[in-house]
């Protein structure tokens, strides 16, 4: 490296070092992290190939250390301490895990059921519509119908899912930091258009929701096969300072074609994520990754991001009025921490 590349490196960590006690004490005074102090730290994570975000990572622990650790029972069963550890240590390794159980059979219903009938924002290269439309399987008008998270908060199953105490211990042994839910995503991709498109975020890329770490919940509501859009990971891409991804790092917030992400990882490294209704997976979505075009049939996902209570910042408090379920009030009473972001909607 050149002393002038060198100084460059340091000046941006330096700023994004700034930009990181702006964000604490925002969040300290009940704030949520500026916009322009994300960037700073976006910025230095490129250009130092991820090991400032990973610096990062000790200092929020003593901020927000994680709770003693505990055996817990979610939807998907059962899960012990050394389970929890297992599952995050696969994470860590592999940048995301596939869990053997599948979400019950009723709450991929109520979930379905609920998508089908409530309105969604239509995504394309064209941006985003001005007014919410129910998706029309027979007749799609868009890539994308994303949900409002206002209201897919009104879905008692969607509300099961933030509830589970299973996903949050799994998620705190991997962030190793209290966590907490950062937002919530659901969301139709549909057989629209003549190839991948980048708007839909079906070209290879990185997320930087929370740093400097989160971890993704995704939960398949319809089967996913190679043709019907499913999630595709490059195993082992999250880990900072890997020499492979280097130069696609650097490049920042862009999107990767298929071909650079095979010549920097493999063509073995990326991995489609299939499975029938009601596969559930984590995912380190600072890892490269995209949603294969569908082609064939439509998928239904849902997500959650688990992140750090210092940025959970996903996107401006949402607004609800329908009450929410016993579970997740019971919740939100035991950890607020985690959910002090749905605390004004919770109408408790």
């Amino acid at each position: 490296m050149s002393i002038r590349t060198r100084l460059r490196k340091l000046w941006f960590e330096a700023r994004a070092a700034r930009a990181v006690l702006s964000a604490i004490r925002c969040h300290r005074e009940g704030r949520g992290i500026a916009h322009r102090d994300w960037e700073k730290i976006l910025s230095a994570h490129c250009i130092s190939n991820g090991t400032f975000t990973d610096w990062l990572t000790p200092a929020l622990r003593m901020l927000n250390p994680p709770r003693p650790p505990s055996n817990a029972t979610g939807l998907l069963g059962h899960f012990s301490v050394a389970d929890q550890r297992r599952i995050a240590g696969q994470i860590a390794r592999d940048g995301y895990y596939i869990f053997e159980n599948r979400m019950p059979e009723h709450v991929c219903q109520a979930v379905e059921d609920f998508a089908r009938t409530c309105p969604a924002l239509m995504e394309d290269e064209f941006g985003v519509s001005n007014e919410p439309a129910v998706y029309d399987p027979s007749r799609p008008a868009a890539r994308l119908y994303k949900i409002r998270e206002k209201d897919s908060l009104a879905s008692p199953a969607i509300q099961s899912l933030m509830a589970d105490e299973a996903f949050m211990w799994i998620a705190e042994a991997y962030l190793q930091t209290r966590a907490a839910v950062g937002g919530i995503d659901c969301w139709w991709s549909a057989p629209y258009g003549n190839g991948p498109s980048s708007q839909a975020a079906q070209l290879f890329h990185f997320d930087f929701d929370a740093p400097p770490r989160w971890l993704k919940l995704f939960v398949y509501v319809t089967p996913v096969g190679s043709d019907n859009g499913p999630h595709v990971y490059v195993k082992g891409s999250h880990r900072g300072n890997l020499t492979a991804g280097r130069n696609l790092v650097a490049r920042g917030y862009a999107r990767i074609p298929d071909a650079d992400i095979d010549e920097a990882f493999g063509t073995n490294a990326p991995v489609e994520i299939m499975g029938p209704r009601g596969t559930v997976f984590l995912a380190d979505t600072r890892g490269f990754h995209k949603g294969k075009h569908p082609t064939k049939g439509d998928r239904l996902i849902c997500q959650l991001l688990y992140c750090s209570p210092v940025f959970n910042n996903h996107a401006p408090q949402p607004e609800h009025s329908a009450s929410f379920i016993p579970e997740l009030l019971s919740a939100m009473r035991e950890n607020p921490t985690a959910y002090a972001r749905y605390s004004s909607a919770s109408g408790a």
